[in-house]
């Protein structure tokens, strides 16, 4: 995939400023896909110079105008497209797996602190995910039908993390377990 789809795909739910976009990305997309602020204008501007997005400029009082994007008929339909097309399973690009992989090379004690701060690292990502969750179900009945699968990326997220947490509990009690041998 690239970043391309997913400013469609954030445009074609709402149109907004660059601003507007980043803040959307940063609280859905990013956490299963990953980009710069620069990355995402780049995006932008490409995107209309393909003839994929307008943008209209509205009047700001003592700032530049602000730039508003939206989906022409053709982006939506190049969304469509895509969207339809298979996507290939991801495979997991972890640098913390590789370290551990190579955790040979560290005591139990510094295999402990490494796997119990990825842990706090999940357990923080858990928690957003769970209030973003929340949000998501306070929402207008009608949004939500609408969004339906778009929300099931949340809750694959929320498993996710779910998953990790319960495999470093299991990797903690057996480095406990080899420390008591």
């Amino acid at each position: 995939m690239s970043l391309r789809y997913a400013v469609l795909t954030l445009l074609d739910i709402e149109p907004g400023s660059g601003y507007d976009l980043k803040r959307r990305f940063e609280r859905s997309v990013s956490h299963f896909w990953s980009a710069s602020h620069q990355q995402m204008y780049r995006e932008l501007h490409r995107l209309h110079d393909e003839g994929l997005l307008d943008c209209t400029e509205q009047p700001q009082a003592g700032k530049p105008d602000k730039k508003i994007y939206s989906l022409t008929d053709r982006g939506r339909q190049v969304l469509k497209e895509w969207v339809q097309r298979p996507a290939p399973a991801q495979k997991i690009r972890e640098p913390f797996l590789v370290q551990l992989f190579a955790g040979h090379h560290l005591s139990r004690e510094q295999a402990r602190v490494a796997v119990q701060r990825q842990m706090d690292q999940h357990r923080a990502l858990l928690a957003t995910y769970l209030e973003q969750n929340e949000k998501v179900l306070k929402r207008d009945p009608q949004l939500q039908r609408r969004y339906w699968l778009a929300h099931q990326t949340l809750l694959l997220g929320i498993e996710a993390e779910k998953t990790w947490l319960a495999w470093g509990e299991r990797v903690l009690r057996e480095l406990d377990a080899q420390v008591e041998e």
